[in-house]
């Protein structure tokens, strides 16, 4: 038996054990649609090499051809839509199956009717390579800063596409008959590239993967599980860095502490669950306030701190008045009752991009108790941090 017998059986086992891996990645991380997607494109690559180890019991060699090309182009497809669902991308894929379907149409032609080996040879690479790139595309450039894993998977994408347009381009340049230097040269390549490529994109897939897990509980670890928000730890972690971020940007920076007035009496007289409804619906309606870079995070039971930066220093500590006037604006509806809510908010000024985190909150919380001594519902201005 040739060694390539024994690179086609190691590549279909390794694509059935990639399968099962993206089946079982699938059913037990949340149920991604991606991950079935990439699974089912190594059971399609699975697919291809059992055609062409089964090649001797093909009574058509036109027949087997289109079988394995279909496979091949079906397995690069369903890993690109892979791609697009993980990262939001708005692919289109009538557009990538019609053009599949004008290859290999092209393909069949220059095999079985008009018969040109090197187009038929090279034609369906050419597609795979389109989409190997295009991947490379999604992969790297839908989010600002790139997973190391994603720029792994990235480069792998692209070198595999670049070797094999370049054993597709020496298949092209046999002709309309085998040249069989080239074919060996073709051959070569193509197994030299092919498993590699293939162990190398599986691993950096699994790879993303478990990149997106970690984010997602590092994420779950500084987010309030009620209202969604970002919880104490969190804003200690981001905040700091954040002010640091706007007041070198020349922004002006305010801190704004608050709290639900009279929340005890809330869940006294209608109820914890209503309490908990009230901190959700009010939280909902500050976030609608909020610009993209501020930050909102729940401290704990019914206290609140923002961290927001504005053009101007009059705008930055006028906000929390528009926040109390759009909270008082309306009663909170919960199960048929109707609850009026209102909040104080203590503010502070921060011009200085050493002041620590803390120190701000400190202050802005002493800031909020005068707030409440003088009747809640009111706003009021710690001295400014210079």
């Amino acid at each position: 038996m040739s060694p390539i017998f024994f690179i086609l059986v190691t590549l279909l086992l390794t694509s059935i054990i990639w399968s099962v891996i993206f089946l079982m990645a699938w059913f037990t991380l949340g149920k991604k649609s991606y991950a079935l997607f990439w699974g089912g494109a190594f059971v399609l690559s699975a697919c291809q090499w059992g055609t062409i180890l089964l090649r001797p019991y093909f009574d058509s060699d036109t027949l087997y051809w289109m079988t394995g090309v279909s496979f091949s182009m079906g397995s690069v497809i369903l890993g690109t839509c892979g791609h697009a669902i993980r990262a939001r991308c708005p692919i289109n894929l009538k557009y990538l199956l019609a053009l599949a379907v004008i290859t290999l149409a092209a393909v069949y032609y220059y095999k079985a009717i008009n018969v040109h080996v090197g187009l038929f040879m090279s034609l369906y690479i050419y597609y795979d390579i389109l989409l190997l790139l295009v991947n490379a595309v999604i992969i790297i450039k839908h989010k600002a800063k790139s997973l190391p894993a994603e720029v792994g998977a990235a480069i792998t994408y692209t070198l595999c596409g670049i070797c094999l347009f370049i054993a597709a381009t020496i298949a092209l340049m046999q002709g309309s008959q085998v040249n069989q230097t080239y074919l060996d040269l073709y051959t070569l390549i193509n197994f030299i590239t092919v498993p590699t490529a293939h162990v190398g994109m599986a691993v950096f897939i699994i790879f993303i993967m478990a990149s997106d897990l970690a984010q997602e509980m590092q994420k779950l670890a500084i987010t309030d599980v009620l209202t969604k928000c970002i919880n104490r730890r969190g804003f200690y972690d981001i905040g700091q860095q954040k002010l640091e971020a706007h007041l070198s940007c020349k922004q002006h920076v305010s801190l704004i502490y608050w709290d639900i007035d009279s929340f005890k009496n809330i869940n006294d007289e209608f109820g914890h669950a209503a309490g908990d409804e009230v901190l959700v619906q009010a939280t909902q309606r500050i976030k609608a306030c909020l610009q993209k870079e501020d930050i909102f995070a729940r401290l704990g039971g019914e206290e609140f701190v923002i961290l927001i930066a504005r053009e101007t220093e009059l705008k930055a500590q006028k906000f929390a008045d528009t926040l109390r006037e759009t909270l008082a604006s309306k009663p909170i509806a919960c199960k048929k009752q109707c609850i009026d809510v209102t909040a104080s908010f203590g503010v502070i000024s921060i011009k200085c991009v050493n002041t620590p985190i803390d120190k701000a909150i400190d202050l802005a919380d002493k800031a909020l108790y005068i707030a409440k001594h003088e009747g809640k519902n009111k706003v009021a201005y710690a001295m400014p941090l210079n």
